[in-house]
């Protein structure tokens, strides 16, 4: 063995092209589908930090309207006590909250839990301790995240048992979760006990605002769970018509799937497609190899003439090429180990990325596939130059075609991949979000609810507060929001249209509602189709007036008479007139279906809806980079109260490309993957064609001395060697078409059957082979006959 490591080094020396391509291209392939790996491990693969977390699930209530609904507290209750499939649940609502007096202000987001949140889950803190089913719900402590812990403490192990103000109320923090735990909510920072037997909304069995996490019981699977839930879900339906009747049932996701969501199948995506470059790149290699072999039949016949075997010579070359792959898969393990935190910093907001590392998976996958890279690229070569493959010229030549046409299939599939992500990509950039971002400034600040707990101190902030704005050089209109578009936060209510007979229980429809100040629509850049806007005259002791969006307007009033109209909505009995009809916004996601969108006027907001103190929304229109305005907007807001928190501060553009970042990432990182397939591709057809033009140039010395024209000549080689080509792009066709289905739904508005994409990548490989097969045709053509003829004499 070591001798024939020796004799591997030395090629190296002798046959420097063929190593450095061989090691170069399986170096660049490892390290990215490594770091490709790593990623799809920590993120999708790697289990949560809990107990047994293949028991947990997420449990929502399913409506009539949607399928991911929360519950309220009586209903969850009644599933609790009656199912004999759930081993306990843990219900949590997200919370808000100013840490102040440490640093500057900075509104921090959280969760009020149940206090048997943590024992459902099976998290244990790292430091100090959880809640426990014993616990007081009544407690004012708090459990805080590793990030927050290092963020904002500085990582002090003193900070358990100490005293921290929350929005103006004092808590003491009990415990410090592990690195790797993550809340239900990814952005949660804390959690905090939630009194559920004494919550105001308990009597409240129609109103839903409790997300849970649930553990199924063991051996109990989700579709089983699901069934029983549905049965006891159908008997509350019965039971509570009023309260239940849009309530169908439960539906159970597991929870790492819903935490992760869809960057689940993107990462799968993106898998799939360095998977098969690394595939590609074997072939490729292989088929380089292949040549180099068969350029050294004089050496194979001299070792076979001094006594050597088939075996020994097979091994030889097999040993070469491992050594070929196993130096170029360090360099790419090595490099992965920067690639992958670098490719993980372009896709924020994904859980277990601060957390990556090239662990044993991640390295067993490495040896996978150098393993696969090793037996691909070595044992055909070691065939041929043993004599396997030698026995006669045609089967090597084969061999080598077929894995050009084996290289050309898997092109076209990376291909069609690569050209349907991107038209997906295309599509959603396309979309219209309903407002105009260019030069509007996002604000969201978090009030101390201890002051600002009523609608009055609410209004006289904001009525304090918005003549500073305004005062802001360069500012040309302000406005408040209670949520901003593409937030991914809903604010949801029944409604029921004036003059029209009541919809049976099952049947009603629901607006999203959303609190506003005058002039909200010219900064944001909302189109008005109709109607006015709200103005500082509608106030509480005037009639109730709305704006609502296009869809809302269509699927009531498809007649385009609208404005005038009136609704009621569960807030209050009043009927509410219509003023006017903007244009639909991107509310939850570029990729959402249309909202009916009600916009109600900020001193017309009832007070169930105060909580609005703890996320409210600013935006600025300015001539000005908004981004340079954040100082002067943050000092701005603590002249008005030093202890409101605005750490979020944003241009709308960067969170309308926020919006897009993920598919992005794909875009970028498909496109790459795809130029490489294309190199090795013509990589793969070059170096066929020019063996196999030095095969045949005693016999093209011949037909050009018989005064053959250059361009037979060149018709004649291409039609052989454009064959493999051909045959692989055939092939490749439905491979293409398979990967392309599964993919679809992953796509923003893309059909798999795309002929156009198809077509392209068939049309973009045959250029680049027939580019990659003229390279060494045009050295053919220009041989001279005497000369090739003395060559092969």
């Amino acid at each position: 063995m070591r001798h024939d490591l020796r004799l591997a080094l030395r090629r190296i020396a002798r046959e420097p092209g063929v190593a450095l391509f061989t090691i170069v291209t399986c170096a660049v392939t490892v390290a990215a589908a490594t770091a490709i790996f790593a990623i799809v491990d920590a993120v999708v693969m790697r289990d949560l930090p809990f107990r047994d977390p293949g028991r947990l699930v997420w449990m929502w209530n399913a409506r009539v309207e949607r399928d991911r609904a929360p519950f309220s507290i009586l209903d969850l209750e009644d599933y609790s006590a009656d199912s004999r499939v759930l081993d306990g649940v843990a219900p949590f609502t997200n919370w808000t909250a100013n840490l102040i007096g440490v640093g500057e202000t900075e509104r921090l987001e959280g969760l009020r839990v149940a206090t048997n949140f943590f024992a459902v889950l099976g998290a244990e803190a790292a430091i100090g301790r959880t809640f426990q089913p014993s616990t007081d719900p009544a407690e004012r402590s708090v459990v805080i995240t590793d990030r927050l812990w290092r963020r904002r403490f500085g990582a002090d192990p003193a900070v358990v048992g100490r005293s921290i103000d929350l929005s103006g109320v004092p808590y003491t923090v009990a415990g410090v979760m592990p690195p790797r735990f993550t809340f239900p909510f990814r952005d949660a920072d804390m959690a905090t006990p939630m009194p559920i037997a004494t919550h105001p909304r308990r009597p409240q069995r129609g109103f839903g605002f409790l997300r849970v996490v649930a553990r199924l019981r063991p051996g109990v699977t989700i579709d089983a769970a699901t069934r029983e839930l549905n049965a006891i879900g159908a008997r509350l339906q019965k039971q509570f018509p009023d309260e239940d009747g849009k309530k169908t049932g439960v539906n159970l996701f597991p929870l790492q799937a819903e935490i992760v969501g869809d960057s689940r199948q993107l990462l799968l995506t993106l898998l799939g497609a360095v998977l098969l470059l690394l595939l590609l790149a074997c072939a490729n290699i292989a088929n380089v190899m292949l040549v180099s072999a068969t350029s050294r039949r004089a050496e194979v016949a001299t070792r076979q003439a001094l006594g050597a075997s088939r075996g020994r010579i097979a091994r030889q070359l097999l040993t070469e090429s491992i050594v070929f792959v196993a130096i170029g898969g360090a360099l790419g393990a090595a490099a992965a180990v920067w690639l992958a935190p670098a490719l993980a910093a372009m896709i924020p907001g994904l859980p277990g990325l601060e957390g990556i590392a090239l662990n044993t998976r991640v390295a067993v996958f490495v040896g996978a596939a150098l393993a696969v890279c090793a037996v691909v690229c070595g044992a055909l070569p070691a065939m041929h130059a043993s004599g396997e493959l030698q026995r006669s010229t045609p089967p090597t030549l084969a061999v080598r075609r077929g894995l050009v046409a084996a290289q050309l299939a898997v092109s076209l599939t990376l291909m069609v991949t690569v050209g349907l992500t991107i038209r997906g990509f295309v599509n959603l950039q396309r979309v219209d979000p309903g407002f105009s971002p260019t030069g509007v400034l996002s604000v969201q600040l978090s009030l101390p609810p201890a002051r600002y707990s009523t609608v009055p101190s609410l209004i006289g902030f904001v009525d304090r507060l918005r003549p500073r704005f305004e005062a802001i050089g360069g500012v040309r209109r302000v406005a408040e929001v209670s949520l901003l578009p593409l937030s991914g936060l809903l604010r949801t209510e029944d409604l029921w249209i004036v003059g029209r007979p009541d919809p049976p229980p099952d049947a009603i429809p629901q607006a999203h509602l959303r609190f506003v100040t005058p002039g909200y629509f010219d900064t944001m850049g909302i189109a008005r189709a109709s109607g006015r806007d709200v103005s500082d005259d509608d106030r509480a002791n005037t009639k109730p007036v709305a704006v609502i969006s296009r869809s809302f307007a269509d699927r009531f009033w498809p007649d385009g008479h609208a404005v005038g109209q009136h609704f009621r909505l569960a807030l209050g009995p009043a009927p509410i007139e219509v003023i006017g009809v903007v244009s639909d916004v991107k509310q939850s996601g570029l990729d959402a279906a249309p909202t009916a969108d009600a916009y109600l006027p900020l001193r017309q907001m009832p007070a169930s809806e105060a909580s609005l103190s703890a996320r409210m929304y600013w935006v600025l229109r300015t001539d000005r980079d908004p981004a340079a305005l954040v100082d002067r907007v943050r000092a701005e807001i603590r002249g008005i109260d030093p202890d409101v928190a605005s750490s979020s501060a944003r241009p709308m553009q960067e969170i309308l490309d926020g919006a897009r970042r993920s598919r992005r990432f794909n875009v970028l990182v498909l496109l790459l993957f795809g130029a490489a397939a294309l190199v090795l591709s013509g990589i793969g057809v070059y170096a066929v064609t020019a063996a196999a033009v030095g095969r045949r140039t005693r016999e093209i010395g011949i037909r050009l001395a018989f005064g053959a024209a250059p361009a037979d000549i060149a018709a004649l080689v291409a039609a052989s060697e454009l064959r493999a080509a051909a045959a692989g792009l055939i092939i490749g066709i439905p491979c293409a078409a398979a990967v392309a289905r599964a993919i679809a739904q992953t796509l923003f508005r893309v059909d798999p059957f795309d002929f156009v994409t198809m077509l392209a990548a068939v049309g973009v490989l045959g250029i680049v082979a027939g580019v990659a097969c003229a390279i060494p045709l045009a050295r053919a053509v220009r041989l001279d006959p005497a000369a090739a003829l003395r060559e092969r004499a």
